[in-house]
């Protein structure tokens, strides 16, 4: 260890999940813990894990030399909505029980150190624009594709949070006036066509319209037993109706994509989550789509690349927030 290294921690709080990573400054990752949240068992349970994890990397990190002064603090990404300044988390829908939990006051009393607060799919991208597929660029936007999907705007090294931390809600983009409904509430969001429930959803609708498809075959008519990485699968052994809607949803995002190309003017778009392991049978209709929606000198110059970081972006993007907090990144 290099002898005035110090030390940060960074977090991912799931709905399923919790990872913590035990990082240096320079990024690179010492340490890892990962445990279940037990969300369901409660908030002072899943409370509880978080400080495990926390402890779990931090004596790992006691046993390779590292002295309790030398840790900057701990940042947290978290599901939201949420306030990063009061460091409180006003509704979390895969946390039962979180509302208005001051998550900062909380940990800060329990760990003894300095805790920080990020949206998680803010951490996400603030990850990938320091160690991952946005490295060495200053302004980025991130998708996030599961089961809905999230984003994340880093403008000029930092992470754009707008007047009350609800920037970059990026599967919010109308896309079609009166169309699906979202789970918001609205109809017509990204969200509800190219997330990967929304391709559920819509393989489903086909399905039951009389369209004809191998995937009746494959899940034995349960159609419940549907997922987007099977349509996916479906779509690369020559499905018709999987390819349609494989295509149909690159060009939901491409027009979503093109929108926020316009209004930002990034030099990367980054996909991240489930999806993008169908790689170039997603990555090139959507490329093809955000040229064809987006203003020619917009898009021009504009990477739309996979994330590079997987499950650990959302941590060390948290770890890196303690660093930016502090002016030290």
């Amino acid at each position: 260890m290099g002898q005035d290294t110090k030390y940060i921690v960074g977090v991912d709080l799931g709905g399923t999940n919790i990872v913590s990573l035990l990082m240096n400054k320079r990024g690179e990752v010492l340490e890892r813990d990962a445990r279940l949240t037990l969300a369901k068992e409660g908030r002072e349970r899943t409370i509880s894990q978080i400080t495990g994890s926390v402890s779990a990397v931090l004596e790992k990190g006691r046993e390779l030399g590292i002295s309790p002064d030398s840790l900057l603090g701990v940042g947290i990404g978290s599901p939201g909505p949420l306030n990063t300044k009061k460091g409180v988390i006003h509704f979390a829908p895969n946390l039962p029980g979180w509302r208005e939990v001051p998550l900062v006051e909380i940990l800060t009393q329990k760990l003894s150190m300095p805790v920080f607060l990020e949206n998680d799919a803010n951490a996400a991208a603030l990850g990938e624009w320091w160690k991952g597929a946005g490295r060495n660029t200053s302004n980025l936007v991130l998708f996030t594709l599961g089961t809905g999907i999230g984003g994340g705007i880093i403008i000029d090294g930092e992470v754009f949070h707008g007047a009350w931390d609800t920037a970059a809600e990026v599967g919010h983009i109308i896309i079609h006036e009166e169309g699906l409904l979202c789970n918001c509430g609205t109809r017509g969001c990204l969200e509800a066509y190219a997330s990967a429930t929304g391709v559920v959803r819509r393989t489903v609708k086909a399905i039951k319209e009389g369209r004809e498809t191998i995937l009746t075959d494959w899940v034995q008519n349960r159609l419940e037993d549907i997922t987007c990485e099977l349509v996916y699968k479906a779509a690369q052994k020559g499905d018709k109706l999987c390819s349609w809607i494989v295509e149909e949803t690159a060009r939901y995002l491409g027009v979503g994509i093109a929108s926020i190309v316009n209004i930002l003017n990034p030099e990367v778009v980054i996909l991240a989550g489930g999806m993008i392991k169908a790689k170039d049978l997603l990555f090139k209709p959507v490329r093809e789509y955000a040229k064809r929606y987006a203003l020619k000198d917009a898009i021009e110059g504009v990477s739309i690349v996979p994330a590079e970081l997987g499950d650990d972006a959302g941590a060390i993007g948290a770890a890196a927030t303690v660093l930016k907090r502090k002016g030290l990144l």
